[in-house]
C-alpha cells in the first residue's frame, strides 16, 4: 500500500500483485480473490504483513494495493503470498499460497515471479509479483486529471461501455509495470476521472522518458475490453501536449481521445505537513444497536457485556480510537447510536441518537469516556432495526459542512460499527457522495459473521460510487471486517486507518489547501 512508510533508511521494493486463472471456488458466480502477505519473524512464526484490496467476481484480478517492503539484501527475507476467495462471511476460501523471499522476486528476470498455483494438487491458475524499486523520498509529485472524449463503445446497442484508464511505466528492458489505475466511469464515453496524485520515480526515470496510458472497457466477467493507448512523457506534456488520440491496432478509425487537465508537478505533501500546519483530527463513533445483534444479557450477543474478553465492539473501540485520538487536542468525541431505541426517551426506533442522552451534550472524552457510555447504554436501549446508515452520515455531513464553511483546520473521521448488511443503500450512496466533497473520511468495522457484500461496494477501491446526478469526487470509505482480525487489535488498527493519510491529503488537494 501507498500509505506504508519506511521504518529506517533501508532501500524499499514495491511489490505489483496480478492472478491468471485462478481456480473458481464458488458455485454460482466467481471468486472474490485477494491476496495476503505475510512475513517470516524473528520466532519463525507466519505474521500478516498486509492484504491487497478484494476484487469481486474475476479470476484474473489485478490489484492496486501494492505492498512495500524493506530490501535486505544480506538476509534470507522469508515471505508468503495467501491468495483468497474472500465472500466477505467469514468462511474465506484459500485458493492457494505461495512462499517465497523477497530476494527471490528482485532477483527473478525483469524482476518478475511468476508463480504456478495447485489447489489439491491440481492446477489453480498463476500468481505474478512484480518488484520494483519504491518511489524514493526526493521523489516529486504528479498532480493533474483526465478526460475522455467520443471513447468507443464496446457493449453494443444495449449500453455503453464503462471506461478505466491504466498507466504502465516503462522499463529499461523494454517491458511494463502498471503502476496506477483509475477508477471505473459506469455507461460513459465522455468520462471525468477524479484527481489523483503519483510520484513521478513511479511513472519513469526521467521526464523525457515515455510511459503507456491505456483505456479499457470494464466487464464483470474480468475479460475487459480494450479502447485504446498511447504513450506520452511528462516533457511533453509540460511543454503543452495535452490531448492524445487512443490507438487500436485492431481498428480502423481512432477510439476516443483523451485529455490531461489540471497538470502541476510539485514537492510531496505529507499527512505530517498537514499536522505540522495545525490540522487536527476530529472523531465520531457510531455504534449498531440492531437486533441482530442479540440480547447482551446473552453470552452469544456480539454486545455480550463480559469482559473476558471483551466483545468485538468494545475491542475494536480500544484498537482505533486510541490511534486517532492522538491527533485530538481536546479528546472530545460525539458518540452515536442507530438501530435501536431510547428508552425512557422514545418510542420508536431511531437510526442516530446520541448514547448521553443529550441532544445538546453528545460529547464523551477520550477512550475511556466512549467505552463507559458504550457500557452503560446497553442498559438503556433496546435493540430493533433495520440497519440504516445514512442518518448518521448525513448528521456527521452537516458538521463537516459547518468545519468547511469555517474554514477550520480539521477533518473528521467517523467510525461505524455494525454487525450487518445496509438496509437503506441507495440513500446512503447518496450521503457518501454528498460527503465526498467535505472533510471526511469514514471507517466501516463489521463485527460478527454477517455477509457484508454491500460495505465492500461503499469501499472506493474498485471504482468510485455513483449515481445518475453525482459522481463520488474522491475515495473516503474504508471498510474491514473484525473477523480478518481476530486476536490482533493492533493490526485492525493499521488496517482500517491505513487510508485516512491520503484521503486527508486528497481532500485538502481537492480544495487547494496547502499544509
Amino acid at each position: 500500500m501507498e500509505n506504508q512508510k519506511p521504518q529506517d533508511d533501508r532501500e524499499q521494493v514495491e511489490f505489483y500483485i496480478s492472478c491468471k486463472d485462478l481456480k473458481n471456488m464458488d458455485i454460482l458466480s466467481k471468486s472474490d480473490p485477494q491476496v495476503r502477505l505475510y512475513v517470516k519473524n524473528a520466532s519463525n512464526t507466519w505474521k500478516l504483513h498486509s492484504a491487497t484490496e478484494v476484487i469481486q467476481n474475476n479470476l484474473n484480478p489485478t490489484f492496486q494495493r501494492t505492498f512495500l517492503m524493506d530490501f535486505i539484501f544480506e538476509t534470507q527475507q522469508h515471505i508468503k503470498f495467501d491468495i483468497v476467495d474472500n465472500d466477505g462471511n467469514g468462511s474465506d476460501d484459500v485458493i492457494a499460497s505461495v512462499e517465497t523471499t523477497v530476494g527471490a522476486v528482485m532477483g527473478a528476470r525483469k524482476q518478475t515471479l511468476m508463480a504456478d498455483l495447485t489447489n489439491r494438487e491440481k492446477p489453480a491458475g498463476q500468481l505474478i509479483v512484480r518488484g520494483d524499486k519504491a518511489a524514493n523520498s526526493n521523489s516529486l509529485h504528479v498532480s493533474w486529471q483526465w478526460s475522455g472524449v467520443k471513447l468507443m463503445n464496446t457493449d453494443g446497442w444495449f449500453g455503453k461501455s464503462d471506461p478505466f484508464l491504466r498507466f504502465l511505466k516503462k522499463k529499461e528492458d523494454g517491458s511494463y509495470l502498471q503502476v496506477h489505475q483509475s477508477e471505473v466511469i459506469r455507461n460513459n464515453l465522455n468520462p471525468i476521472w477524479r484527481s489523483f496524485r503519483i510520484a513521478d520515480s513511479k511513472l519513469c526515470s526521467n521526464y523525457s522518458q515515455d510511459f503507456k496510458v491505456e483505456c479499457w472497457d470494464r466487464e464483470g466477467s474480468g475479460n475487459h475490453q480494450f479502447i485504446g493507448d498511447f504513450e506520452t512523457s511528462l516533457d511533453k506534456i509540460k511543454s503543452g501536449v495535452t490531448e492524445y488520440e487512443l490507438q487500436n491496432p485492431k481498428k480502423k478509425a481512432k477510439t476516443g481521445t483523451l485529455h490531461v487537465s489540471n497538470f502541476n508537478i510539485c514537492p510531496p505533501i505529507t499527512f505530517v505537513d498537514y499536522l505540522r500546519g495545525g490540522t487536527q483530527l476530529n472523531m465520531v463513533v457510531a455504534i449498531d444497536f440492531t437486533g441482530s445483534n442479540g440480547n447482551p444479557s446473552s453470552s452469544f450477543s456480539l454486545h455480550n457485556r463480559s469482559m473476558d474478553p471483551p466483545n468485538q465492539y468494545h475491542q475494536a473501540i480500544s484498537s482505533v480510537c486510541p490511534i486517532v485520538l492522538n491527533y485530538d487536542s481536546d479528546q472530545l468525541v460525539p458518540l452515536y447510536g442507530f438501530g435501536g431505541i431510547q428508552r425512557n426517551i422514545s418510542r420508536s426506533t431511531s437510526h442516530c441518537f446520541p448514547l448521553t442522552g443529550s441532544e445538546s451534550n453528545d460529547e464523551v472524552k477520550g477512550v475511556e469516556g466512549i467505552l463507559s457510555c458504550y457500557h452503560q447504554s446497553l442498559d438503556n436501549v433496546e435493540l430493533s432495526g433495520p440497519t440504516n446508515f445514512a442518518t448518521v452520515i448525513k448528521k456527521v455531513r452537516e458538521k463537516c459542512k459547518e468545519i468547511k464553511k469555517a474554514g477550520q483546520n480539521q477533518y473528521v473521521v467517523l467510525l461505524i460499527l455494525t454487525d450487518g448488511e445496509i438496509s437503506d443503500m441507495s440513500e446512503t450512496i447518496q450521503e457518501v457522495l454528498k460527503a465526498s466533497e467535505l472533510p471526511l473520511s469514514i471507517i466501516i468495522v463489521g463485527v460478527g459473521d454477517a455477509n457484508f457484500g454491500n460495505m465492500e461496494r461503499l469501499d472506493g477501491d474498485d471504482g468510485g460510487l455513483a449515481s445518475k446526478d453525482k459522481k463520488e469526487k474522491r475515495d473516503l470509505v474504508q471498510f474491514v471486517p473484525f473477523r480478518d482480525f481476530n486476536g490482533n487489535p493492533e493490526l485492525l488498527a493499521k488496517s482500517v486507518l491505513a487510508e485516512i493519510p491520503n484521503q486527508l491529503i486528497g481532500y485538502m488537494d481537492m480544495m487547494g489547501k496547502k499544509p
